[in-house]
């Protein structure tokens, strides 16, 4: 596989990892605790979207 189609695979899984994350009732800390169950998905969110960018970059050197 192609190392851009591989960096490509990194951002959309990560990005699919992190909504589902997000989205789905099962989490590390229960969204119904009311403070720190939305700290964990902001969190989440965060690295999500740090993953996404640290990958797209990489995909823009290699251009």
């Amino acid at each position: 596989m192609e190392k851009r189609t591989k960096y490509k695979w990194n951002i959309g899984i990560g990005l699919v990892v992190m909504l589902l994350y997000v989205i789905l009732p099962t989490d590390v800390m229960p969204d119904v605790v009311p403070v720190m169950g939305w700290i964990d998905d902001a969190v989440a969110v965060l690295l999500g979207i740090g993953n996404a960018i640290m990958w797209a970059k990489k995909l823009s050197k290699k251009e």
